[in-house]
């Protein structure tokens, strides 16, 4: 299974991080010719659209994973009521996306407001929707194949927009609108065809009401703890938009979010991968078992990323100095370690996100993610007035920390729990590490490698350790 996740997790991420690889190496080449304002319209606009499309898809994606789990042979005809119905929501969803869009976008890209309304409104409307059907199709089959290929083509494409429309053509903010725009286009007729010939994925707009009512009923509940994505990651510009905080500050708080924001998307790649096979474990074995497996990936998960996350930590300022060819965006970097060590909750998060999915407990998900995300916003809201923005990194990474381990204390969790996950000592080790990193990061390099080498050792150590136990338990 350990196997199988990671070769799936490195097509899904593989072939995806390319091009993101690919778009920090052409940071020298675009940061000449952005400032902090830039950075601070996108952060802002971004976090718009990120906040409204959340609640796109209604968290329907929860029944459509369970229709396709528990019955394979009819799944379709429920994805196509269901798509049916996402197309008439688009309507609603759409209209409400224009009109925040119109109020929330900064005056400093106030000339460019429609165009920008114009750019995120037609994929929302046309599109998206049959991107995320195509896309969740292939990862629930577990075909990371086509959604690896779908990633780079898209990605590979809107890499080199972003380099003609900003390093040659001098467009700014707007360059990444422009990308983003006609990478949705290519998104989409890289899926159109396999949703609708190859799959029969027609929307039904006759659908059933009394059936949708029923899938709202597991769906709307599990809206909360998506919304948490927003939350935690991009909020933190809305409220500073909304505290006046200068749009050149929220641009220097984006360009440190961003790199914890690559780690995440990077890590997503093991998300995708993991889900489907923690469903069918459950669905196939025994509780205990399915736990005795769960775990042992999730602790070579943990390790893996807070190996990864400590050493870039280690190396940000390194980093920012030679990918940020800005010496004003080159002093974000404290901010970014800060950020990118939160994203380490990610496979502790998993264990009880998986099982509470597969339960179709998704009333609970909201005591974790929603609660952090709120708890997030409200810190921010306090504490950004009085500190700065430096705050907002703090705040993103204790939420996340939430994010990760509250979960385990939770009495529907707890009461089908027959393996200890350690979430104390998992937790407790990322604290540790941040401190160490972040008070280290300015040291010498001879130091540094010393203690990047020390990292490596202890993280093959650990992994030793953890397949040895494995094979204990395998010849008992």
């Amino acid at each position: 299974m350990l196997r199988k996740l990671l070769s799936h997790a490195a097509i899904y991420g593989l072939a995806a991080q390319i091009p993101r690889i690919a778009g920090v190496l052409a940071l020298p080449i675009i940061t000449p010719h952005l400032t902090t304002t830039d950075y601070g319209v996108a952060g802002v606009v971004t976090a718009y659209v990120t906040a409204l499309g959340v609640v796109q898809s209604l968290g329907l994606s929860v029944v459509m994973a369970n229709a396709y789990v528990k019955h394979p042979t009819r799944y379709k005809w429920v994805w196509r009521q269901l798509h049916g119905f996402f197309i008439l929501w688009s309507v609603v969803y759409n209209a409400v996306l224009a009109a925040v869009l119109f109020l929330g976008i900064p005056a400093e890209a106030v000339e460019d407001r429609w165009e920008i309304i114009i750019l995120q409104v037609v994929p929302a409307f046309f599109l998206n929707h049959t991107i995320f059907f195509g896309g969740f199709l292939y990862r629930i089959q577990q075909r990371p194949f086509p959604v690896a290929v779908q990633s780079f083509v898209v990605g590979a494409l809107t890499i080199g927009l972003n380099i003609y429309f900003i390093a040659c053509l001098q467009l700014g903010y707007m360059g990444w609108f422009y990308s983003g725009f006609i990478g949705g286009c290519a998104s989409f007729t890289i899926y159109v065809y396999p949703v609708y010939w190859q799959e029969k994925l027609w929307p039904i707009l006759n659908f059933k009401w009394y059936r949708l009512k029923s899938s709202l009923r597991v769906s709307l509940p599990s809206i909360p703890h998506h919304l948490s994505v927003f939350l935690l990651d991009v909020s933190d510009r809305l409220v500073m938009d909304v505290l006046r905080v200068p749009v050149q500050r929220i641009g220097l708080y984006n360009i440190a979010s961003s790199f914890g924001l690559y780690f995440s998307a990077a890590s997503y790649a093991v998300v995708q991968a993991a889900s489907p096979m923690y469903m069918q474990i459950y669905a196939s074995t025994a509780a205990y078992d399915s736990q005795l497996k769960i775990r042992r990936v999730t602790f070579t998960l943990q390790g893996l990323f807070l190996v990864t996350t400590s050493l870039l930590s280690l190396w940000m300022k390194e980093i920012f100095q030679l990918l940020i060819k800005n010496d004003v965006l080159q002093q974000a970097y404290p901010l970014a370690i800060i950020i990118l060590m939160g994203y380490n909750y990610k496979p502790m998060h998993l264990v009880v996100e998986s099982r509470l999915f597969y339960q179709e407990r998704t009333e609970q998900l909201w005591k974790i993610s929603f609660v952090a995300g709120v708890g997030n916003v409200i810190l921010n809201l306090l504490l950004i007035p009085l500190f700065g923005i430096e705050a907002a990194a703090f705040t993103t990474f204790v939420s996340l920390m939430y994010t990760g381990y509250s979960g385990f204390l939770l009495k529907s969790f707890k009461q089908s729990q027959l393996i200890n996950f350690y979430p104390v000592v998992s937790l407790a080790l990322t604290v540790a590490l941040l401190l160490g990193i972040y008070f280290i990061a300015d040291r010498g390099i001879l130091f540094k490698v010393m203690i990047s080498i020390v990292v490596l050792v202890a993280g093959v150590i650990f992994f030793v350790l953890i397949n040895k136990k494995r094979c204990k338990v395998n010849t008992q």
